[in-house]
């Protein structure tokens, strides 16, 4: 039997984060819940680390998780398996996450963060906040399309976008 080749992740030119403050919540929790391990995170209440590694008499007054968000994944999740038709449709929207910031975007909030609602509605509820961090560089996104259907789903979730642009 052939070995077949396995696809290889894509360098996307941007990078999609998402950033959780909160007075009090488990960021283990968080990973959990949200099915992404943290890339950073504590908790309030945690002591503090100082840049030379030692632990400070203070503490942290809230938690905080930050995880990366992967939308080439998603397309490739059980959503559409089984229908050839629907197969190739997932490959495409695969191809167009990897090209396109805006369908990065739109992927991002209709299959990961409207499909987590509840959860970050009870954290806005709590006093938490909620940003998708939007790392990307001028040389490799030239522009991109945020369309009011999108804009609207990170409006009805709460969820603050910050652009940072970096020198890639």
């Amino acid at each position: 039997m052939k070995a077949r080749k396995l696809p290889q992740s894509q360098r996307l030119p941007f990078e999609l984060s998402l950033r959780i403050r909160h007075p009090s919540i488990d960021p283990a929790d968080l990973s959990r819940e949200l099915g992404l391990d943290a890339k950073y995170s504590f908790r309030a209440g945690e002591p503090r680390q100082l840049r030379s590694g030692v632990t400070s008499a203070s503490v942290h007054g809230e938690s905080y998780w930050l995880g990366t968000l992967d939308p080439t994944s998603w397309p490739g999740d059980d959503w559409f398996s089984g229908v050839a038709e629907l197969e190739l449709a997932q490959r495409e929207i695969g191809k167009a996450v990897t090209r396109s910031l805006g369908s990065a975007l739109s992927l991002s909030a209709t299959r990961f963060l409207r499909a987590n609602a509840a959860l970050l509605e009870r954290i806005r509820i709590e006093g938490g906040q909620i940003s998708l961090l939007v790392a990307l560089s001028p040389v490799a996104v030239d522009a991109f399309t945020l369309t009011p259907e999108v804009s609207r789903v990170f409006g009805e979730l709460g969820i603050t976008i910050e652009f940072e642009m970096t020198n890639d």
